[in-house]
């Protein structure tokens, strides 16, 4: 606002002076080179600063030095983090504008994106409330050990090193929600059973049984690791991995799960959304900006909503119309009761997936020009998590190659599980969706590093999205019930952007956006369930799916319309997907810009 409010001042002076010369080629190339190294540098040490500050991510992201260290939760240590990202955002807002070339100003553009978060996140100090399901520390801590790549004996010794700080860990969160607490701040009800439960089952497993014990041998079996010639101070490594998940991990846990059955569950708020919390509304409107990269009004969020599930609606019925059915609902309750249309086993729930996989990759040579060459697996969600977690999900693989991608598909009580809605999910989630987009930043090695990694929620769920539709144009969906699932799928996109609003701004009840999201997709309730206390925990994500693929497409016709015969969907995509998950109005640019050259 200061460099704002200097031109604002200099303007007059500079138009008034003609014959003022202009700068020579020497010092415009000079202050271009300081902007530029200047630019790299801030995105330098963003980066370092996180992989720091999330040593367990850098571990998941192929970077090794800090395999011994686990975060600081702690409020301090997140205040004192949000100010170092403040300082390089000022570093970043200093640098000029039109010294950047046009890749800079996109880097610039994510790194500003990324650089304001730290204020949104001080609206709504999640850190303070949050009892997560999904992505709390407990399940965190149980995914840790696959992630930990054991190749030598130091890194068996680094992996017991972070199990010892566990326990200091979970102290750390405890007292973040004694603070919510004390402020009036405290998790929905629902989530707070969720976590209880996952909690108590985990504590349940005998030690050795844990996922903290068989993850870990499991990598040392990966390593080529004796777990028992391996010694330390004449203790066996397997010995002492039993000994401090006994001593540390155990009671980190029971610590956690007594501070919440304690003290959290009888005071945890009946209000489903965020508005029931002290400055909840401006929460909201925080968690809406993190998540679009744009101002939104919750009421117009929710309107659009509205349409997209009537236009969506009217597909689906046109559909069932066409093979029969009096109904789309009629159809889809035939659909949930024929036998044919679910899985006996979750062996053949993922056989299943892994042959969409193999579809999808069969067809990508006729939309892309460039494809990704890190590999793709199918793997089954844990037993820890598969009660609460959502249909499937995808992780992305680490720098060093240690490990494929995953398509994690939900395989509990796989009898519960469509099959007609698993080419939609496969698609979305591995390709041409996330695997596809995400895959090809990492690879890209003409981006910074955070750029590869990071950059907007509605860039990244909105191309999932787009990519389940353009699937239906690459003729992946291969009998009209797929097709009708890949509707449903749209449709439960379009009430996210319902029941998200409705949760979060309008009052709703838990119970009132279950209704309205089994109604409006024929979910199974069990599934339905888990997708509305996904949205209490995690307030505006949900959010990101359509107004991302909405984009996509309005750009992509927009573009098919100004350069008819000449428009190239390949080159389309390969321009959409060059520069990693980028602010929409920037891919509004860069779009522009490349119908320009065509």
């Amino acid at each position: 606002m200061t460099r704002s409010y200097l031109y604002a001042l200099l303007l007059p002076l500079l138009a008034a002076c003609a014959t003022l010369p202009a700068p020579s080629p020497t010092l415009t190339a000079t202050v271009s080179q300081t902007a530029n190294a200047e630019l790299a540098a801030v995105g330098d040490a963003y980066w370092e600063l996180q992989m720091g500050r999330y040593p367990t991510w850098a571990t998941a992201m192929g970077d090794h030095r800090y395999d011994d260290r686990m975060t600081d939760p702690s409020e301090a240590a997140i205040l004192a983090h949000q100010e170092r990202l403040t300082a390089l955002e000022r570093r970043l807002l200093a640098i000029e504008p039109a010294t950047l070339s046009t890749a800079e100003t996109v880097t610039a553009d994510i790194l500003a994106l990324e650089l304001s978060q730290p204020r949104r996140a001080m609206a709504c100090q999640s850190w303070r409330w949050s009892v997560d399901q999904l992505g709390g520390p407990h399940v965190g801590l149980a995914e840790l050990a696959r992630y930990h790549r054991v190749q030598a004996p130091a890194d068996a010794w680094n992996l017991l090193t972070r199990y010892g700080l566990v326990r200091g860990l979970f102290d750390a969160h405890v007292a973040n929600l004694r603070k919510g607490l004390a402020a009036g701040q405290t998790a929905s009800k629902i989530n707070v059973e969720r976590v209880l439960r996952q909690l108590d089952e985990l504590l349940a497993t005998p030690v050795a049984q844990s996922p903290f014990v068989t993850e870990a041998l499991a990598q040392l079996d990966r390593g080529g690791l004796d777990p028992d010639a391996l010694q330390r101070d004449g203790t066996a490594w397997r010995a002492q991995l039993l000994g401090v998940v006994e001593s540390s991990v155990y009671p980190g846990l029971t610590a956690y799960r007594d501070a919440i059955r304690d003290e959290v569950q009888p005071r945890a708020r009946e209000g489903a959304g965020v508005a029931s919390l002290p400055g909840g509304a401006a929460c909201y409107e925080a968690s809406i900006a993190s998540t679009l990269g744009l101002d939104r009004a919750p009421d117009e969020l929710h309107a659009l909503g509205l349409a997209e599930v009537e236009r969506i609606r009217a597909r689906m019925e046109t559909l069932a119309h066409a093979q029969g059915a009096p109904s789309a609902d009629t159809w889809l309750a035939a659909l949930n009761q024929r036998q044919d249309q679910h899985f006996e086993s979750a062996e053949a729930l993922l056989a299943y997936n892994t042959g969409l996989v193999q579809r999808a990759q069969a067809a990508l040579p006729a939309a892309f020009g460039r494809l990704p060459k890190t590999p793709i697996e199918v793997t089954p969600i844990e037993a820890f998590r598969d009660k609460d977690a959502p249909a499937g999900y995808y992780y992305s693989a680490p720098e060093d190659g240690s490990r494929p991608a995953a398509y994690y598909v939900n395989t509990y009580q796989p009898e519960t599980r469509p099959r007609y809605t698993m080419a939609a999910l496969a698609f979305h989630e591995a390709v041409p969706g996330h695997h596809l987009q995400i895959a090809l930043a990492a690879e890209n090695k003409a981006l910074p590093r955070f750029q590869r990694e990071v950059g907007l929620t509605a860039f990244v769920e909105g191309w999932a999205l787009y990519a389940e539709g353009l699937a239906g144009e690459l003729g992946l969906y291969q009998t009209p019930e797929e097709e009708l699932g890949a509707l449903t799928y749209e449709m439960w996109r379009a009430v996210r952007l319902v029941v998200d609003t409705g949760l979060h701004a309008r009052g709703w009840t838990r119970q009132q956006a279950l209704d309205y999201l089994v109604a409006q997709t024929g979910k199974d309730p069990g599934e339905a369930a888990n997708e509305i206390d996904r949205y209490i925990v995690w307030p505006g994500q949900a959010l990101a799916y359509k107004v991302g693929q909405l984009e996509i497409l309005r750009l992509r016709e927009d573009a098919r319309t100004r350069l008819g015969d000449r428009f190239d969907l390949r080159a389309f995509h390969d321009e959409v997907l060059a520069h990693g998950a980028v602010p929409l109005p920037t891919l509004d640019r860069l779009v522009t810009a490349w119908v320009g050259r065509q």
